[in-house]
């Protein structure tokens, strides 16, 4: 089984498990917060506290995560079509992502705000 598919199975199972009273309480505004602490230390401009650290963790591990997950659905959900390049860094990612929340204040959620940036900056060439 390669990587997608283990990422979105284990996803699936996950969220099979979650409540279906709990939602989403990550704002796009807080992930943004997060990730641009992690572009600060990822390029020196901060030191590496504690804090940090933490911050930088969680928003590189919520953009690996989420691309992933939407690498699995783009293959089998016809509605959602995006195709991020191999070579597009966690990095890249993460800069698209605040760029988009900051021009985008109207979708909260960062989930919502993380796969419509890939729809808009990664469409697929048909």
């Amino acid at each position: 089984m390669d990587r997608i598919a283990k990422v979105a199975v284990l996803t699936v199972l996950v969220l099979a498990f979650v409540p279906c009273s709990v939602g989403e309480t990550r704002s796009a505004q807080d992930m943004a917060k997060e990730c641009r602490v992690a572009l600060d230390l990822l390029q020196g401009r901060v030191e590496k506290s504690f804090e940090n650290t933490l911050f930088a963790g969680e928003c590189i591990g919520y953009v690996q995560g989420a691309g992933d997950v939407s690498l699995a659905m783009a293959d089998s959900v016809k509605w959602f079509k995006v195709c991020v390049p191999d070579s597009a860094s966690t990095e890249a990612l993460i800069g698209k992502f605040i760029a988009f929340v900051d021009k985008n204040p109207k979708y909260t959620l960062a989930s919502t705000a993380f796969q419509l940036m890939l729809v808009q900056e990664f469409p697929c060439k048909k």
